[in-house]
């Protein structure tokens, strides 16, 4: 395709894209930029883009490219310090979250043979400043204060006020939330017509909790709600806030999806590099056949030996296949499965690309340990944490260093723990308490899309009603010893 056409095309798409060699080199800059920038294609083509953004990690876009070229597949590049790959200043406006336009980048391979990519920049802005708002939300109504202000209609809650469980007053979010026309339509309704979870009550009022509410309608949304106790004027009142979290859930859908569109991209990528060696002998298997046809020396034992090599080979690439679908089935069904299985089917999806960056996999797996829980979802939150360790290892540890990944599983009476080790320095402790929050990303080791780590807390937490967590730690191998990131997950042993 010639480049006036690629720009014809090009400008006509809101998002940014440029065309980049491997030596960082802009050979095609879209109208989409040069609005945002200030940039003309005139003065940035043909020179190095770190050239105007030297905030741009050289290395590590560098390798991202590379890598794309090399599985001739897209990657994702997250900025390592901001969320954004080009600093571009936000029009001032009062009520803005960001300085800086927040951006997902996609690196696609355009010719392999010229080591020539294309870097899609997205706009993703608003979903961040969204998230950033409803998570504010959240914390409002956990850290919220004793005292309760009878001046409400300014907050982003829900509020009710009852006197002898029977409703008072309520604020103007508390009618549109309720779909009412006015305060008489709920003034003098019981508690218990409002919400119908009886443990609400039963709740302590430092506690919130997540419940369904039922409007007259019928119609549901899903909802935090906290009850308190107030005295106003000697009075004993009930105040209760209610948060609707239909728009959170929501975000958090798009979160997991573009989650496992990450993770997708990640393991098409590896199970290319399962299948070539297979391919491989499955080729010259064939061709030796041939071969032996054509000189006459083609026997019964020949023909049978090469033929169950084949289909050992075949059998092999399937199995490859049955897992991967496993790995990406969007059953949500519950089922026991043994977690020793579960792991071992992960590793030989992703063992042979690890291999590749010679990271060496240990693992110590007890036998007889089962879990009740929704497999595909507890095997993307344990590769998101070995793609993580595999991330750190390749940016800390040297080709010609021992790249370790430790696995270990153990069970006792009270919880089920899953230990995963590496050996690639640890994690910045000014940062160890935010490496699970979404699109979160700094120069540290632990990179990808912002979300993998999100999505594993939210997995083991929510899904697996479990726990984990993130430290340093000290491990021996071979009487040498290492430093590195140590993963604890905790689940609970009980099946149901």
């Amino acid at each position: 395709m010639s480049l006036s056409k690629f720009d014809a095309i090009c400008s006509t798409v809101d998002n940014g894209i440029i065309l980049l060699n491997k030596n960082l080199e802009v050979e095609f800059w879209n109208k989409w930029l040069e609005i945002r920038t200030n940039i003309s294609s005139s003065e940035i083509v043909g020179k190095k883009l770190t050239d105007f953004y030297s905030n741009i990690d050289e290395k590590r876009l560098s390798r991202k490219i590379i890598t794309a070229l090399k599985l001739n597949s897209p990657t994702f590049y997250t900025p390592q310090t901001n969320n954004f790959l080009l600093n571009i200043e936000l029009s001032k406006i009062a009520d803005k979250v960001f300085d800086n336009m927040r951006q997902s980048i996609t690196i696609t391979p355009l010719d392999v043979k010229s080591g020539l990519v294309i870097l899609y920049i997205y706009d993703v802005t608003m979903l961040c400043e969204i998230n950033h708002k409803l998570q504010n939300a959240k914390d409002q109504l956990l850290e919220r204060n004793e005292e309760m202000s009878l001046i409400f209609d300014t907050t982003m809650e829900a509020i009710i006020l009852f006197k002898d469980q029977k409703v008072i007053n309520c604020n103007k979010i508390t009618l549109d939330l309720f779909k009412k026309q006015n305060k008489d339509e709920l003034i003098g309704k019981n508690f218990n017509e409002i919400i119908s979870d009886k443990k609400i009550l039963q709740t302590n009022n430092n506690s919130p909790i997540e419940t369904i509410i039922y409007r007259e309608d019928q119609s549901k949304f899903e909802a935090i709600v906290n009850v308190k106790d107030a005295f106003i004027n000697n009075q004993i009142f009930k105040i209760l806030t209610i948060v609707d979290i239909e728009e959170l859930k929501r975000k958090e859908y798009l979160l997991a999806e573009q989650s496992k569109l990450a993770a997708m991209g990640e393991m098409i990528g590896n199970i290319a590099h399962q299948w070539r060696q297979p391919l491989n002998i499955i080729s010259i298997t064939a061709s030796n056949l041939k071969l032996k046809k054509d000189l006459n020396e083609l026997n019964y034992e020949n023909l049978d030996d090469s033929l169950k090599l084949i289909l050992k080979t075949t059998e092999h690439l399937s199995n490859t296949i049955d897992t991967f679908n496993d790995f990406f089935k969007h059953t949500k069904e519950r089922s026991l499965f043994n977690l020793k299985e579960n792991i071992e089917n992960n590793l030989l999806l992703i063992n042979t690309f690890f291999k590749e960056f010679n990271i060496e996999i240990l693992l110590d797996l007890e036998d007889d340990i089962y879990i009740f829980g929704v497999a595909n979802e507890f095997s993307q939150a344990f590769i998101n944490i070995l793609n993580n360790a595999k991330d750190a290892l390749v940016q800390n540890i040297d080709d010609d260093e021992l790249r370790l990944i430790k696995i270990k599983t153990k069970k006792n009476n009270e919880n089920i723990e899953i230990i995963i080790k590496d050996n690639a320095l640890g994690i910045e402790k000014s940062i160890l308490n935010k490496i699970f929050e979404p699109y979160f990303t700094t120069k540290h080791q632990y990179q990808g899309t912002g979300l993998g780590l999100y999505m594993t807390r939210q997995i083991i937490t929510t899904s697996m009603k479990g726990e984990i967590h993130a430290e340093n730690s000290y491990f021996k191998h071979n009487t040498i010893q290492y430093f590195g990131a140590k993963f604890i997950i905790s689940l609970p042993t009980n099946l149901d």
